[in-house]
């Protein structure tokens, strides 16, 4: 059962400026919140921080409830515990035709060609004109088609550290966050692409598409 999970994060904390700010910190807390042996073939774990003005909310998808109470305890209040929703319900509702309100925050990159013998390179778009048009060319898969007012509301570079039991490394993330209307094209197609994600640097905030209604 996919999972659809609020959590409301304070920034005065030590653990909420972390969260926030670190992805790699952010990901260990979200990935920590399920266990290891879940079965992410219909959903996996997916995660996106919103903020607007004093208010940052963490969203996480799951193919379970997550066991989120440390991730409140560190970066949270104790007064607004996680809010779990099953989105399968959601989901089920959705529709060829119907017209949402959407959010999403990518890591909006193509893939450029080696030369021969060598390994081809990872490019990030950096203009908003190539994001939104890099969103556009994967919507048609992704079951939906982009209206006129979709556009690009924000643009990042994130640098943290990413550690492992052997290395540490330095990595640079570009995102793009999109909001405006989409209109279903293909119910089934879409719902995937909820509980998968669109995109690469999925396990670092990038990838998890909301829709909300329209006027709600």
């Amino acid at each position: 059962m996919s999972t659809l999970t609020r959590i409301y994060l304070n920034p005065r904390k030590r653990g909420g400026r972390k969260l926030l700010t670190n992805p790699e910190a952010m990901h260990a807390a979200v990935r920590s919140a399920f266990p290891p042996d879940i079965d992410a073939s219909s959903a996996r774990v997916l995660w996106r921080a919103d903020s607007q003005g004093d208010e940052h909310i963490l969203y996480i998808v799951g193919p379970e409830k997550p066991d989120a109470l440390h991730i409140v305890e560190q970066a949270g209040w104790d007064t607004r515990p996680p809010q779990s929703a099953d989105y399968q319900r959601f989901q089920d509702t959705l529709v060829k035709g119907q017209r949402w309100r959407f959010a999403l925050v990518a890591n909006p990159v193509s893939s450029k060609a080696g030369e021969r013998g060598t390994r081809g390179k990872i490019v990030a778009h950096v203009t908003a004109e190539q994001q939104l048009a890099w969103l556009a060319q994967r919507s048609e898969t992704a079951g939906f088609r982009l209206l006129d007012d979709a556009v690009v509301v924000g643009r990042e570079r994130k640098t943290f550290r990413k550690n492992n039991e052997s290395s540490s490394r330095t990595v640079s993330l570009s995102t793009a966050r999109f909001e405006g209307t989409l209109e279903i094209i293909d119910a089934e197609a879409l719902r995937t692409t909820l509980n998968q994600g669109i995109g690469r640097a999925r396990a670092y905030g990038c990838g998890l598409l909301t829709l909300a209604r329209i006027g709600g």
